[in-house]
């Protein structure tokens, strides 16, 4: 893959969730833009045909669950160690549970569990080990990965999955001003209702999509182009002053 502009050259960065949708949509930016990325997620396949697709000059497939910290940490400190430190670090992995996740009533333990073990345990991991090279390296930036749910708790019938996001949330702003003063800028991007592999079910459904599309003064799903775009902008240099931001990504539905 051939650079479009050098304002990620010589950085070096990690994403989780990479292998799909908003993750994948950021590696390909990062490393159009010049930096060399570490690819996390569970899945080799998926991560080593991607790196192939970017080139292995800018793409290091690291599979790890997010969830495990033996896991992640190993993969964070192979990127660490391969190009000689982290500048960045995207914490974007995560699941929902759709048909599982319910009102609180009818939840069973186990998925509330699983959602948080994945969503917030897994941003908890991402951040720690990855937060260790930034402070070894002088500074440099996180960007978390919200959502609408967590943010203005307005997804009826999944209290589990809006908790969890929730919870990234207020880590997010801790973690904001705990670091800023060692030159390490913490924000998050704030995703509305996205066209990506999560959200699979309700684009190939023509009523379900109506119906949530109508919830959104822009009338449309996002895309995970558009969430990228966001998420560089708060990693690079042009994001400067921003520290503990939520910067949300959702064609308006927030201001409703």
């Amino acid at each position: 893959m051939t650079a479009i502009s050098g304002r990620f050259a010589g950085k070096r960065a990690v994403v989780t969730g990479a292998s799909s949708g908003i993750g994948r949509a950021t590696v390909t930016r990062l490393a159009a833009e010049g930096a060399r990325v570490g690819l996390i997620a569970r899945g080799r396949e998926g991560l080593e045909a991607l790196a192939a697709e970017i080139g292995p000059e800018a793409a290091l497939a690291l599979p790890a669950d997010c969830a495990d910290e033996a896991s992640i940490s190993a993969a964070i400190d192979r990127a660490a160690g391969v190009f000689g430190g982290l500048d960045i670090v995207i914490s974007n992995a995560g699941i929902e549970l759709l048909g599982q996740d319910d009102r609180v009533d009818r939840l069973d333990l186990a998925v509330w569990q699983r959602l948080m073990r994945n969503n917030l345990d897994g941003q908890f991991l991402t951040c720690k080990h990855g937060i260790r090279h930034l402070l070894a390296n002088g500074g440099g930036a996180v960007v978390c990965l919200g959502s609408n749910c967590g943010y203005l708790g307005m997804a009826t019938n999944e209290p589990a999955y809006s908790a969890s996001k929730g919870g990234v949330f207020a880590m997010m702003r801790v973690m904001a001003i705990d670091y800023a003063r060692e030159g390490i800028r913490v924000n998050m991007v704030v995703p509305g209702f996205i066209d990506t592999p999560m959200n699979a079910p309700v684009m190939r459904d023509a009523d379900e999509l109506r119906y949530w599309s109508d919830q959104i003064p822009i009338g449309r799903a996002g895309s995970a182009e558009e969430c990228a775009a966001a998420i560089l902008w708060l990693a690079s240099d042009e994001a400067s002053y921003c520290v503990g931001t939520a910067l949300v990504v959702d064609g308006g539905q927030a201001s409703i």
